[in-house]
């Protein structure tokens, strides 16, 4: 049984996302592990005046 376009396609999608994931996948983390309070570094929380 031939699968239809639309599943090749999702299937495909599927496929291409798993190998982008595996192929970019961090590989450091935030010093405290913690990603949701972690401040980018072009933040200056206490500018100087």
């Amino acid at each position: 049984m031939k699968p239809r376009k639309s599943t090749a396609i999702l299937l495909a999608a599927w496929l291409s996302t798993f190998v982008v994931y595996v192929l970019v996948k961090p590989t450091e983390k935030t010093p405290d592990g913690n990603l949701f309070n972690a401040v980018p570094t072009w933040v200056n929380p206490a500018p100087e005046r």
